[in-house]
């Protein structure tokens, strides 16, 4: 299914993803994406699930950007891994605009994957690329910016990073938050020059950006009662049904 043409139970279905989103990113102060993205994508295609989560995912951005604070700390020493994000943002959004739909679902698939491995990988020797900072921002940047423009998920590549760099947890979710504001913004920005974003697609996103700021209300609430140990668990759980089921979708184009 594609396109706005649902039926109330898919919108419904649709509400209740986005407001799980938003209950995440209250509760940890990033992910909203990483959860928003993959599940819509499995009720239409990639680009459809990344325009409904337009103005959502920025507005709860724009509010964790603003309650991080601490910008001296973050803003003022990784700037540049920031700018890296937008010239990937908009390599990633070009490639949504023109890729079929389902190998994105196989590239979404495999940042999922990645995601639920980024300790594994981080204990990679990285040493010889950590060693040109300036080619580390580069290299992070843009593959963290190309994920968040094509499919909707930075969150690894840039976690990889700030974790190799033993950065303190609230700067982390500070440039995290300000890296996916830039790539939405960037994104968005792209899908409209290419005339991907409609009338339509923009009305459907007013609602849901109410339902994602409840979420995320409802998400500091959460935070304050549940271990985050827990609350990881279950993502990480459904995270990878998700992502074995997006593969086998996205595996139906090459074996048709």
């Amino acid at each position: 299914m594609s396109g706005f043409d649902f039926s109330p139970l898919v919108w419904a279905a649709i509400g209740a993803t986005i407001f799980v989103a938003g209950l995440s990113q209250g509760a940890m102060g990033f992910g909203f994406p990483a959860i928003s993205t993959p599940v819509l994508a499995l009720m239409t295609d990639i680009k459809t699930a990344v325009l409904l989560n337009l103005l959502p995912n920025m507005t709860v951005n724009i509010i964790s950007v603003i309650q991080g604070g601490n910008w001296r700390a973050s803003l003022g020493v990784h700037w540049p891994v920031a700018v890296y994000v937008l010239l990937g943002s908009f390599i990633g959004a070009s490639v949504l605009v023109v890729a079929p739909a389902e190998p994105l679902r196989l590239l979404l698939a495999g940042i999922i994957l990645v995601y639920l491995y980024q300790k594994q990988i981080a204990l990679l020797n990285w040493d010889a690329l950590m060693r040109r900072p300036r080619v580390a921002q580069a290299a992070f940047g843009v593959t963290g910016g190309f994920f968040s423009g094509s499919v909707n998920n930075s969150l690894p590549p840039l976690l990889i990073y700030f974790m190799l760099l033993g950065v303190e947890a609230t700067i982390m979710t500070q440039m995290l938050n300000l890296c996916f504001l830039g790539g939405k913004a960037v994104q968005a920005a792209t899908l409209a020059g290419a005339g991907e974003l409609s009338l339509r697609a923009a009305a459907a996103n007013i609602p849901l950006t109410l339902v994602a700021l409840a979420g995320m209300w409802a998400g500091t609430q959460v935070g304050r009662r549940v271990s985050e140990a827990t609350y990881q668990r279950l993502l990480r759980q459904i995270l990878l049904v998700v992502a074995l089921v997006l593969s086998v979708q996205g595996l139906r184009y090459f074996f048709k």
